[in-house]
């Protein structure tokens, strides 16, 4: 059994896989807000907020990504790597022709993961020691570690997330700095943490950042495409 226990499909096909278990405590994640994807429909999540998490069985799970055509899933959360189930849910996923993208954040990535993935959203949260331990609990050193060791391969995006007066622009460009010594052609994104209501601040700091390392970019989903299709759990 893993602890998938929620799973939607996009536009383009692609699946995103929810995983109930991290060990990291970020005070800014997105769970925070919902346990389910944000961009459901707004009475959507509301039935959804009325049922207890039920994690999916492999069997199931692989029935459901193949009869919905589902190519590429995103395997989020919450924290994969914190799943025991992980590595033989990618193997399978890979035996039956569906590629798997980690979004993750490094610290427990190894090199089998590695291998099985398809692509790997690293997210560095911060540089300063100090300040990782007060965001998420946990030291930053292994993640750094892990970054130095698989980030020059052009399959990996670093991330960080964006939110002033806890994740600003000086410390996301330590970020950049760190990102840049290690593979100057690394993808960079920067997330605007979803709380934020007043996004101009990332704008400039995006600008700011891209002298320092060329290649970074941001996502602001609102509004850019039709909700996703609810896979599981059904209602």
């Amino acid at each position: 059994m893993s602890t998938i226990y929620h799973i939607v499909q996009f536009e383009d096909g692609s699946a995103y896989l929810m995983f109930d278990v991290c060990n990291w405590r970020c005070s800014y994640c997105i769970r925070n807000v919902s346990g389910w994807c944000t961009s459901l429909p707004e009475a959507t999540i509301k039935t959804l907020n009325r049922i207890e998490h039920k994690y999916i069985n492999i069997d199931e799970l692989l029935k459901i990504l193949k009869e919905n055509g589902v190519k590429l899933a995103f395997l989020g959360g919450g924290e994969p790597t914190q799943d025991p189930e992980l590595k033989g849910i990618m193997r399978l996923l890979k035996e039956n022709g569906i590629d798997s993208w980690l979004i993750t954040n490094g610290e427990l990535l190894d090199e089998e993961i590695f291998q099985l993935s398809k692509g790997i959203t690293f997210s560095i949260k911060a540089i300063d020691e100090a300040k990782h331990i007060k965001l998420t609990g946990r030291s930053n050193r292994r993640v750094l570690n892990n970054y130095q060791r698989f980030g020059n391969d052009e399959k990996v995006v670093a991330e960080t997330v964006y939110y002033p007066n806890i994740i600003g622009c000086e410390e996301v460009q330590k970020i950049a700095e760190f990102v840049h010594s290690v593979n100057p052609r690394a993808r960079f994104r920067i997330d605007p943490a979803v709380q934020l209501r007043d996004k101009s601040g990332l704008k400039d700091c995006v600008e700011k950042i891209r002298l320092i390392h060329e290649n970074t970019y941001y996502f602001d989903f609102a509004g850019k495409s039709k909700p996703p299709k609810l896979l599981y759990p059904k209602i």
